[in-house]
């Protein structure tokens, strides 16, 4: 069988990343023995226009005297007309994710530079791939008791072999990316900037701001979850049961899904306690449709096609659920696109109690999904599965942040609830927050691109809050294309000929 189409998207993803040509970096040879803050810049073309690619001299962990110093690139892209306003500094989602290859609308170009600066542990010269990770997660039954344990246990293996290779794995916080992007601000002379930031990078976007409050102008923030909930709270069991009402309540006013299932949860949940073993051959793991159901509710599309593949199985039709597995599988070992190690690193270190009894209480009796992700996560991080040294205590929790910001969130966002985010507000005097209705994670940036680019440019030209060219979002749960379909064509272009 072909590979399939990945019909969801892994834990924080953010905006999709494009594919470039080899990129004009200089050669990094030439920085050897230089000073931090050093940098080369070399010109070329990317997204059809000129950019500038760099290399800056950083030092692997700022805490530590002696720490060696490795290159980190960065890409400035000029504004295309007269440049009147602060560059953009751009924050994407993640962690495990590259920040360089992002193209972003028009009008971020328009009257201000763009700058991304590369992650440390994705982008630099130290790359946390740990393809081991994603090929662990594919084990059967990866929620149970002993996989779960076994998992920690190659968790903390893949830590060790990095450790003992020299890497020193304190050094890929959050914080640490705050000051990569501050060097490279100070390297390239702008003395005010702005941030956009999507996902995970929001709340590198918040600790910026926090640690240089005199320094960003304005602050966009999409798709936000709250540092004070660290990253261990984001995903409790009763915060997506909530959400899960929220998509019924949208599934019992749409007349044609309401026929098919008078309650979609109620389906979720009679489907995963009575699922087949498999299905023409593949076998249906209820744990990774339980993690493949919990990433699809990230954004409405992947949703719809999700819920309609429930009602199918209730009727008598895997298929689809046995396609979700089979996504799932091909997903997590992506290494093209996901480095465990850093999305480790960026998780452990962020804050985590590692005294809580994960494997119990994200997954609660009479709960329909519980939290599958946390579960898997939280039960590997801790127990000594990622011991690196998390942040200082002042940065794990909120602080009051003063700079200009604009937070948008979806109503239906499972990777940053906005019942987080709002009770965070307050932690933002000159901060406000929309919630766009019917919508998830990323669809606030996606689904109407018109609007988004309204809001941003009123943004950072006027700091004002515009969302008068957002309409409406009406989800198909009924989607033209399904994955049982989808799931039976794979099936039969497998066939013998």
């Amino acid at each position: 069988m072909r590979a399939c189409r990945s019909v969801f998207i892994l834990p924080l993803l953010s905006l999709h990343l494009l594919s470039a040509q080899e990129p004009p970096f200089p050669d990094a040879a030439l920085l050897q023995s230089k000073e931090p803050g050093t940098i080369l810049v070399k010109s070329g073309q990317l997204y059809k226009h000129q950019a500038k690619f760099g290399l800056i001299v950083v030092p692997e962990n700022r805490g530590d005297s002696a720490s060696r110093r490795l290159s980190l690139p960065f890409i400035r892209h000029h504004a295309r007309g007269d440049s009147t306003a602060p560059p953009i500094f751009i924050l994407g989602g993640g962690p495990g994710k590259s920040n360089l290859w992002r193209e972003m609308p028009d009008v971020f170009y328009a009257k201000n530079d763009v700058v991304n600066v590369g992650y440390r542990g994705v982008d630099g010269e130290v790359k946390l791939k740990c393809p081991e990770i994603g090929a662990a997660m594919t084990r059967a039954n990866p929620l149970s008791h002993d996989a779960l344990m076994e998992f920690r246990a190659l968790v903390r293996h893949s830590y060790d072999s990095l450790v003992q290779s020299g890497i020193d794995v304190d050094g890929y916080t959050m914080l640490e990316v705050v000051e990569d992007i501050e060097m490279v601000r100070k390297a390239l002379g702008y003395e005010h900037i702005d941030l956009f930031s999507t996902s995970y990078g929001t709340q590198v976007a918040y600790l910026y701001c926090l640690r240089y409050p005199n320094i960003v102008k304005r602050n966009l923030m999409v798709g936000a979850s709250s540092r004070g909930k660290r990253f261990d709270g984001l995903w409790e069991p009763d915060v997506i049961a909530e959400m899960l009402k929220e998509y019924n309540t949208l599934w019992k006013r749409d007349q044609e899904a309401f026929t098919r299932s008078g309650d979609i949860g109620k389906t979720i949940a009679s489907v995963l306690r009575s699922l087949p073993t498999s299905w023409n051959d593949i076998l249906i793991d209820p744990d990774k449709v339980r993690l493949a159901t919990f990433f699809s509710l990230y954004e409405t599309e992947s949703a719809a096609a999700v819920f309609d593949a429930f009602v199918a199985a209730e009727q008598g039709d895997p298929s689809g659920l046995a396609l979700l597995v089979l996504g799932y599988d091909q997903t997590v070992q992506d290494t093209s696109r996901q480095y465990w190690g850093d999305f480790l690193c960026k998780l452990a270190s962020g804050g985590i109690d590692r005294t809580r009894d994960y494997e119990r209480e994200m997954d609660p009796p009479g709960s329909i999904l519980g939290s599958p992700s946390a579960k898997l996560w939280w039960s590997a991080i801790s127990g000594g599965g990622w011991p690196i040294a998390q942040i200082p205590a002042r940065y794990q929790r909120l602080d009051t942040v003063r700079t200009r910001t604009l937070v948008i969130n979806g109503q239906l966002d499972f990777s940053s609830p906005p019942s987080n985010m709002k009770k965070a507000m307050n932690f933002f005097p000159n901060g406000d927050m929309v919630v766009i209705p019917a919508m998830g994670h990323m669809d606030v940036f996606k689904l109407q691109r018109g609007a988004i680019d309204h809001l941003a440019k009123r943004f950072f030209l006027e700091g004002a809050v515009d969302t008068s060219k957002y309409r409406l979002h009406t989800i198909d749960f009924t989607p033209a294309e399904t994955l049982p379909d989808e799931a039976k064509r794979l099936m039969r272009q497998s066939a013998p000929k």
